[in-house]
This record gives C-alpha cells, structure tokens and sequence, in this order.
C-alpha cells in the first residue's frame, strides 16, 4: 500500500506491502519510527509487551511498542517464517501480522526543535472582513450568522504534527492536565495511558511527548479545521498526533498507533490528510486491520480522510476503480473528500468517484490559488502575538479538514449527534451541481449554514 500526504501540489509516497503473518520480537526495545525499508518490520496484534520482551530476547531481534494498551507490537529483524515457528499455534489463529515497507517522500523538511507547549495565546477570533483573505470560508457559508464555532469538540490532527505554539492555534489545543512535559515533566506516565509527559498529545514518529510539526503540512491542516482566526471551527480543540516525519514518510505501524491513541483520548473527529492506493488486492484480514484501526464506532469517532490528489501524473483518478484507502473504508463514520476550486469545480488534481467519495470541499488550485492558512513561525522560544504566519497551499489534504471542522461546528450545536448523523446531514445539506454528478456521491459541495439548519 503506498501512502501519500499531498499539499501545495506536493506528492508525498509511502509504499507499504502488506502481507499476513504473526508476531514480532526484539532484544532491545526502539521509540522511533523506521527510517529506511532496511528499519521497517513487522507489525503484531494480540501482543503483550511482556511477551515482546521474551521473544526479542530469545530471537535475539529488536522491538517497538505500537499501542501496548491494544496490543500492537512492532518486531524488526525477523521472518514471517521464524514467527510461525517460534509463535505457539493457539496464539498463530489469534494474531495479524502486517510487514512493512517504505520509501521517502518529497517534502521538503523544515528544522523545526522540539519545544514545549509554552501556553495558550490570547485568542484573536475572525472579524466581518476576513472573507477577502480566506474566501473558501465564503464559499461553504461558515461566516453566516451563527453560533456555534465547536465549541466542546475536539479534532485530531494525524498528520507531520502541528506547531502548537503558533498563536492562532495554541488557544485550541487540547492539554492533558493529567500529565505535563517540559519544564514540568516528571518522566512519569501520571494518567497510565501508556504515554509519558503526553501533555499536548503525542509524537509516533519519533517517540516523544513533543508531536511538534517539522514540515508544515499538519499545521496547515489544522489551521483550516480550528484556528481561532480563520478555523471552520474556530474554537474547536485540537489535538495534535504525529505521525509522519519531516518528509513526510510513515509507516503503517505509527499511523495506525496514532489514531488508536486519538480514539482513546477522545477525540470526537479524526482527520485522515493522508491516503494511499493499494498494489494489489486487500485481504480480508488486512482489511480487517484497518478496520479496526481507523474506525471507532464504538466510540462515535467521525474519521475525515482524503479522496487524494492522482497518480504521478497529478491528474485525479477515479477511487471506485482504484481505491485508495483509508478513504476508501466503506463504514458509516468514514467521510471521503474531494477538492473543488473556487467556482465549484472539481480540481484537476482530485480524486473522484460516485460510488466513494462523499463529499467535496474547496481545496485550491493553481488558476484561484491555494487555501491559506497557518504555517511554522520562525520564532525561538514563546512565540508572539506577531508571529502568526501563514501560507497558501492546496490539494485534498486541505479540503479534507475543512469538512472536519464542519463536523466539529454541528456536534459543538447538538453533542448528541452521532458519526452517522454528521456524515448525512452533511451529504444531504450539501449544494448540489450537475458537473458533480457521478463524480461525487453527494453531487455536492459543504454548505455549512444549510447544515446547521437542519439540526
């Protein structure tokens, strides 16, 4: 499976071949996520920390803990072959075993420190004439008069993670009173979570309490979803989930560690600005995996995700023949999202499908320009009021959180509302236009205030 994160006409491909097996091993245990194909391993469920330990031991072989409250267990250095023989037989029939491969993306990284959360700024809120410099917002009805901006909800960014810091975002993160980190850090995992120091959730990438974005693109995307001046949802909380690296690389272990991590952290809306197209066919047992990974209905988790931006030639591709997952899940809490521009068009970069992709959202493109919105400050230490820098960029990756923070501004009217009450109220309440049809399940575009008046 190849993973793309796409924005600012940038393509990022992960390739990931997954095939069944069973557990995993390791002598020493790693934090960080694999670098290199040579790195990548093979990912176990149904796995104890306590059983990783013995089997790294025995084997000789290196470990990472994926979710060790879910018991994912990441093993580098051994065969599906070796797993077989050394994994009883009773536990073989239980587990699911996903090895993993990638190559780097092409994102050009940004030096970016790990720095502590420093608190929240004061909150500068959108004003009447903000329409000029974010016309998107216009264009799906977000600055008619209403009022609920998501108040209460909470939105997961899983992406290159979000500079918490920046000044028209650190008013909406969302902080774990019950653990801190830097100068306050105690080492300690005060909440037993699983987590050390997850004050402002957590880096998968890396392995750390400082899920700071080193690229721009998560920041960028939760920008368009939460931020307090130009947010679809400008007082939704943000939760910040690293799991892609400065390139804008990942493997299938982290991503899937963090939206386990932002299910049980509660987090009401997971956006999903990442996706990629299957080389083959998808098992039965693998598409169990990702099932279980990124749907959380149990939980009422709306997960949000990118239709895509085409193949290598940056023409969209149709998703019902070519899937492209997670986008591509067909649950009822799953919204796929395409990219239109400004007249409502569909971009030529986005993916399409009537059968699969839901909904469309404005995305830019290269004739209106791209979305804008927040970017990596460079400031050293606390950032100041004057440092709310911002960028334009474009793709589904910038649609797609612009109907997740949609979502967040209808349940912050009725908490009550369901995953699949948000989705349809959405779909239905969209504008409807001929160009779409067949290319769009909806047929539509997000009109925010048609969907408030439907609650």
């Amino acid at each position: 499976m190849r993973y793309i994160v796409k924005g600012n006409s940038k393509l990022i491909l992960l390739l990931f071949l997954l095939s069944m097996i069973s557990c995993g091993k390791s002598v020493s245990e790693l934090s960080s996520a694999p670098t290199s194909n040579n790195q990548a391993g093979i990912i176990a469920s149904c796995t104890t920390k306590a059983q990783a330990v013995e089997i790294a031991q025995d084997l000789d072989i290196q470990f990472r803990v994926i979710n060790e409250k879910r018991k994912l267990i990441e093993f580098v250095g051994i065969s599906a072959e070796e797993l077989r023989e050394k994994l009883p037989k009773a536990k073989f029939k239980k587990n699911r075993i996903i090895e993993t491969k990638l190559i780097s993306g092409d994102f050009e990284a940004q030096y970016v420190a790990n720095k502590p959360f420093y608190g929240a700024h004061d909150p500068v809120y959108r004003n009447s004439s903000i329409a000029r410099y974010y016309p998107h917002l216009e264009q799906v009805e977000a600055l008619s008069d209403n009022q609920y901006f998501g108040e209460g909800v909470t939105i997961a960014i899983i992406d290159t993670g979000v500079y918490y810091n920046h000044p028209h975002l650190s008013p909406n993160i969302a902080t774990n009173e019950n653990d801190r980190h830097g100068n306050n850090a105690n080492s300690s995992d005060d909440d037993g979570n699983g987590y050390i120091d997850d004050y402002v959730g957590w880096d998968f990438y890396n392995g750390d309490a400082y899920p700071i974005d080193d690229n721009g693109h998560g920041t960028h995307v939760a920008g368009l979803a939460a931020s307090t001046y130009m947010g679809i949802a400008p007082k939704a909380k943000i939760l910040p989930v690293k799991v892609l690296g400065a390139s804008g690389s990942g493997d299938l272990g982290t991503i899937a560690a963090g939206i386990l991590y932002a299910i049980d952290q509660g987090a009401d809306i997971i956006n999903l600005s990442l996706g990629g197209a299957s080389n083959g066919p998808i098992t039965r047992e693998i598409q169990e995996l990702i099932n279980s990974v990124v749907i959380a209905k149990d939980r009422n988790a709306l997960i949000v995700a990118a239709a895509g931006n085409g193949g290598n030639d940056g023409q969209g591709d149709c998703n019902d023949d070519s899937p492209i997952y997670p986008a591509n899940v067909q649950e009822v809490n799953v919204i796929s999202v395409a990219s239109v521009n400004l007249y409502n068009e569909l971009t030529s970069y986005s993916n399409f499908g009537g059968a699969t992709v839901h909904i469309a959202a404005p995305g830019g493109d290269q004739w209106t320009g791209g979305l804008s919105s927040t970017s990596i400050p460079y400031c050293y230490g606390p950032c100041s009021a004057s440092n709310t820098t911002y960028e334009e960029n474009m793709g589904t990756s910038m649609a797609t959180p612009v109907i997740a923070g949609a979502a967040a501004v209808l349940k912050s009217k009725n908490q009550s509302l369901s995953h699949e009450q948000i989705k349809e109220i959405l779909l239905q309440s969209s504008d409807k236009y001929n160009n779409l049809r067949g290319l769009i399940m909806s047929e539509g575009v997000l009109n925010l205030r048609k969907a408030l008046d439907m609650i």
